[in-house]
């Protein structure tokens, strides 16, 4: 294979990302239940202050009640998360950025989401362990059959 003809194919990660690029990130975390599927991200810095999140929001799922401390907490955790994830919407919008960086704070983002609306559900009390285990289960489970329908299809 000559250069040339590799140059028009090939795409360098080191590349600044695109205004098209970085419009269909922004686009995708405003899709509708963008956040389904997404991993909360181990950890997040906010304030100056290292949340062990992941873990946070495990420990939250799994208390058979919360206290009206916890509850409030929840709130501003919220917020913080909803103004990191912004911040990251706003860093996809307007940083000097590769499409390798673009791409991992476009995933952060979703994480956020995930996350809030974990909390939210954790907070208005939609959720509790047996309802996220179940909820799990049955997502691994459709994710799993949409996986083998995909695969299916692209035999055809």
């Amino acid at each position: 294979m000559n250069n040339s003809d590799d140059d028009s194919t090939r795409f360098d990660f080191d590349e600044l990302i695109s205004q098209e690029d970085r419009n269909h990130l922004l686009n995708g975390l405003h899709r509708y239940l963008v956040w389904v599927g997404e991993v909360i991200p181990e950890k997040i810095t906010i304030d100056d202050h290292e949340i062990q999140l992941r873990d946070l929001i495990w420990k939250l799922i799994n208390e058979k009640r919360l206290i009206p401390n916890e509850k409030k907490g929840i709130r501003g955790l919220i917020h913080s998360l909803e103004q990191k994830e912004k911040l990251d919407e706003e860093q996809i919008e307007n940083a000097k950025l590769t499409r390798a960086q673009a791409e991992q704070i476009h995933d952060e983002a979703a994480g956020l989401l995930r996350a809030i609306m974990d909390l939210q559900d954790l907070e208005e009390g939609k959720i509790k362990k047996v309802d996220f285990d179940e909820v799990s289960t049955r997502d691994r489970v459709q994710d799993a059959r949409r996986w083998v329908n995909f695969v299916k299809q692209m035999k055809d």
